[in-house]
């Protein structure tokens, strides 16, 4: 792999735009934005979809329709990257992410809809690892630490512009138009991009049958796939479930450092308790938008109040936090606690409203609320994963994102899935009598986050 670039800048707002190294850290930066959009946009454009297609007991169908794609794509990105130039992969992989979005617009029932979402999954999944690839390598250290901290930035704007552009747009022109409107903005932020690293070469000889964990990303995205395809009224959802996630576990233990289901003291246990908040509270994240409008009769401007709560007090509270950030075990500890009572607090409030004991600014106010608990906890675990140990733990900086990024996502994809597809069993969707027992139990799970962190610490 090419070496990063030598840059005589160091990071300020005119060699952000006077540099080359800050013209590809502003593009990085806004293609981080244009993500987070996206999340957003989803999860508001999801019961509207399901509601017109008659496909409300599809939820977990169609959650799991670009999770299952990405886990195929995300671990391939490394060697797509040491075969071709970045910069013509990335063309090509924004326009399958573009002809996804087209087939979900166009789509007229929800089996087309979930063939576009599989080909923005493939897109999505290699994107979001050459995009940390051609970071790491064509950055220096110090425009590197400024794109870090400065995604949870574009997460503040992402969550006050998604849900606004995704309910706005939707509410005036269709969910259909939503899906596509802002495709122009995206294809010229990667294009940027492009055109910053058209000379960047990553071709390090390595075996890639060897270093590919193909095995293991086959497994993880059967498993998602099976979680995701079976309805919560099938005989065969239960046994499935289990099938499913022994899958994903059994793809996590080969992917992951040895040693990390077992909560080796360390960066081990670090990467488990990753996992494991990140499983549960982007879980509750998936219910948001389908309670809002299945149980609760939200409008898309509500459900976009409920989201931006969220994803203000989640980016808001972890640039607080990347400041001063936890460095001692005693702080991280500490931090860990406050953020479970603010998970059990948000997520009881949220229970509390879908139960109708309270008015529908629960919502927004208990997921707004929880979402500080995840600022409080995600920063500092992530920032103890990648942060070298004193003493040497046999885990390289390429193991150390590839677990920051494998954490992220598989917990979330199997609970969130499996969670999403029962409290919505019918096509009536959403059933409070599921709904409200679900978020006690995810409020247990994310009140067991610090014991997993003080291990970590």
């Amino acid at each position: 792999m090419s070496a990063p670039p030598s840059s005589a800048s160091s990071p300020s707002l005119r060699a952000l735009f006077s540099s080359r190294a800050g013209h590809l850290a502003l593009a990085v930066l806004v293609v981080e934005l244009l993500a987070g959009m996206q999340i957003y946009l989803n999860q508001t454009v999801l019961p509207l979809l399901a509601t017109e297609m008659g496909a409300r007991n599809a939820y977990g169908l169609v959650t799991a329709a670009a999770q299952v794609p990405a886990f195929l794509t995300m671990p391939l990105g490394g060697a797509m990257l040491a075969r071709w130039r970045p910069d013509r992969l990335m063309t090509a992989l924004t326009a399958l992410l573009v002809a996804g979005a087209v087939v979900g617009a166009l789509a007229p029932n929800v089996e087309v809809y979930v063939l576009g979402e599989i080909l923005r999954g493939l897109a999505a999944g290699a994107l979001a690892t050459a995009t940390m690839g051609v970071m790491v390598a064509g950055l220096p250290d110090a425009w590197r630490r400024l794109c870090l901290a400065g995604g949870s930035g574009m997460w503040v704007v992402a969550a006050l512009a998604g849900p606004v552009y995704a309910s706005g747009v939707s509410a005036s022109w269709g969910w259909r138009w939503a899906l596509v409107v802002y495709l122009p903005v995206l294809i010229a932020a990667r294009a940027v991009m492009a055109g910053q690293i058209h000379d960047l070469r990553l071709d390090e000889e390595t075996d890639h049958d060897e270093t590919v964990p193909w095995l293991p990303a086959l497994a993880m995205a059967a498993g998602v796939a099976l979680i995701g395809a079976l309805r919560a009224s099938s005989p065969w959802f239960w046994p499935g479930v289990g099938v499913g996630t022994g899958l994903v576990l059994w793809s996590c233990s080969c992917v992951l450092p040895d040693g990390t289901l077992r909560l080796v003291p360390g960066r081990r246990a670090g990467i488990a308790t990753l996992l494991w908040v990140c499983a549960f509270f982007l879980t509750l994240d998936y219910l948001v938008a389908p309670s809002a409008h299945d149980v609760l009769g939200l409008t898309p401007t509500q459900t976009g109040w409920a989201l931006t709560a969220g994803g203000i007090g989640w980016s808001a509270v972890a640039i607080a936090c990347g400041a001063r950030p936890a460095r001692e075990p005693q702080a991280y500890r500490r931090r860990t606690m406050l953020a479970a009572v603010f998970f059990v607090v948000g997520t009881m409030l949220m229970a509390v409203t879908v139960l109708e004991k309270a008015d529908w600014w629960g919502l927004p106010v208990g997921y707004g609320v929880a979402s500080i608990g995840m600022g409080l906890t995600h920063l500092d675990t992530m920032n103890r994963i990648v942060t070298d140990p004193a003493e040497p733990d046999g885990i390289t900086h390429a193991q150390a994102a590839t677990a920051v990024t494998i954490a992220g996502a598989a917990g979330g994809a199997v609970l969130g899935t499996a969670t999403t597809a029962f409290v919505a069993p019918a096509a009536a969707g959403v059933e409070p009598s599921r709904l409200w027992p679900t978020l006690v139990l995810l409020a247990v799970g994310l009140l067991l986050t610090p014991l997993l962190a003080r291990r970590a610490a």
